[in-house]
């Protein structure tokens, strides 16, 4: 009796860890030797779009594809496969799809066109609603595509395929034009064509976009003026960074001059921004600083991860002493807020790069203790400290 119970125990043990260490079979092999398989057998292609620095990819890995329902309906109705989007065929495979956002999930047909997509880490339960949405030639990503390069625009349709653009992280610029301009003047101030304007418009030259702006104190009225207005500023600069960053001078000055007149909340901080953009283009050094002194100064004075971030870009590249000054002022604020391995370590490397030996020495330790209590690899900042004691 007492072998019969142990035997038990032992079999419900066995039985546990089997369950545990089921998952989703990932195949191994070439994108074309995958989709030879998916011909053979007969099945559409799961490709999961990672990239090593992906967290939520991690994430997935650990929690959703060693699901026993997930790998049990993954393994029947796909052939699976992994694919690093920045090596190898992956580069290209993002290219050809699209792909700008991680984690990507790719449903693909025998012969590679898509069947459907979406974006992001979600857990067990809804990434089989998702598998099964895929397999739907109802209600899939292809379906949406087919029926409206068919010419369908009713409003439902329409909003439907706009949710199944933004799950998919793609521009859903056009197809958004295409449905308002289905809507009459009034209809455009309907919650749900708001919400659908503040998502999916990104240009200055969209319609709609026009509409909005010629029409904002009236949106605001509705929807808050702050709204309003950050809607407005982020297209406008979108495009002057844009602008800025392919050395469009002409275009540039228009949109400052365009932007100023609207009077907007924080215009001044979006062309700052863009200045910084342009300036170090220009190679203008002089005004590039100008230009980030006042808007660290100004709007950032007090976020730590954006001050830690310049002064570190001003480690790498400028060698002005004046200027890496300033930089050391942001580097000390930053970790006056947040005193962190990075901004210590960031502080450490302008101190070096200033020759100040001692408060580098101090930094670059405080770095150290910082980064090793939270699990850091302080590497760099071990090198950097051999470089200082070496001055």
């Amino acid at each position: 009796m007492k072998r019969s119970i142990l035997w038990l125990l032992a079999l419900l043990v066995s039985s546990t860890v089997w369950a545990q260490t089921k998952e989703i079979n990932f195949r191994k092999g070439t994108v074309a030797e995958i989709l030879a398989q998916a011909k053979a057998e007969k099945k559409p292609v799961f490709i999961d779009a990672y990239t090593t620095w992906c967290g939520p990819c991690k994430w997935m890995d650990k929690n959703v594809f060693v699901n026993d329902a997930v790998a049990d309906y993954f393994n029947t109705n796909f052939v699976n496969y992994k694919l690093d989007m920045e090596k190898g065929e992956g580069i290209e495979m993002a290219k050809k799809y699209a792909v700008q956002a991680y984690p990507s999930f790719l449903f693909l047909n025998a012969d590679g066109s898509i069947m459907h997509r979406t974006v992001g880490a979600r857990p067990a339960e809804m990434f089989l609603d998702v598998a099964s949405i895929a397999k739907d030639p109802a209600k899939n990503f292809a379906s949406y595509q087919r029926r409206f390069d068919g010419g369908e625009r009713s409003a439902d349709f329409m909003m439907g395929y706009l949710k199944v653009l933004n799950e998919a992280a793609l521009d859903a610029g056009k197809v958004a034009e295409a449905y308002f301009a289905t809507q009459k003047s009034e209809q455009l101030m309907e919650r749900g064509n708001w919400n659908l304007i503040y998502n999916n418009i990104s240009t200055l030259e969209s319609p709609t976009f026009t509409h909005l702006v010629k029409n904002r104190d009236a949106f605001a009225k509705k929807y808050t003026a702050d709204s309003v207005n950050n809607k407005i500023l982020s297209v406008y600069g979108m495009a002057l960074n844009r602008a800025a960053y392919e050395g469009k001078d002409a275009e540039f000055a228009k949109l400052k001059t365009d932007l100023t007149k609207l009077n907007l909340k924080d215009a001044e901080r979006s062309m700052l921004i863009a200045d910084a953009v342009y300036y170090e283009r220009k190679q203008d050094l002089p005004k590039y600083h100008a230009a980030n002194t006042k808007l660290y100064d100004t709007y950032f004075s007090n976020d730590a991860n954006r001050l830690n971030s310049i002064a570190w870009k001003y480690y790498e590249t400028i060698d002005d002493k004046a200027m890496l000054q300033k930089a050391e002022e942001w580097a000390s604020k930053s970790v006056s807020i947040a005193p962190g391995y990075a901004n210590l370590d960031t502080q450490a490397a302008l101190l070096y790069k200033l020759g100040q030996k001692q408060k580098a020495l101090e930094a670059a330790n405080k770095a150290i203790a910082a980064g090793k209590k939270n699990g850091d690899d302080v590497t760099g900042t071990e090198d950097l400290l051999a470089k200082i004691k070496n001055m």
